[in-house]
């Protein structure tokens, strides 16, 4: 997880990363939101939490004015 969040925030528009584990805990999301990441899932996904997770975290991105600015 470290090297692949250290390797996301150097890019120059980097997209929100969500960090996914069945071992999910208080730790786990302290450390990945201190290295960049923007959320962590915990497996088995609930629906309800991971589409509202993926939503935000497209959104925060700029999701919706990328859709538009990509539009064919």
């Amino acid at each position: 997880m470290r090297d692949v969040l250290e390797q996301v925030t150097i890019l120059p528009d980097p997209p929100s990363f969500i960090v996914t584990s069945r071992l999910a805990d208080e730790r786990l999301w302290a450390e990945a939101l201190n290295l960049g990441a923007y959320d962590v899932l915990a497996k088995p996904f609930d629906s309800t939490e991971a589409m509202r997770v993926v939503g935000a975290a497209w959104r925060a991105w700029g999701g919706p004015a990328r859709k538009e600015r990509y539009k064919t």
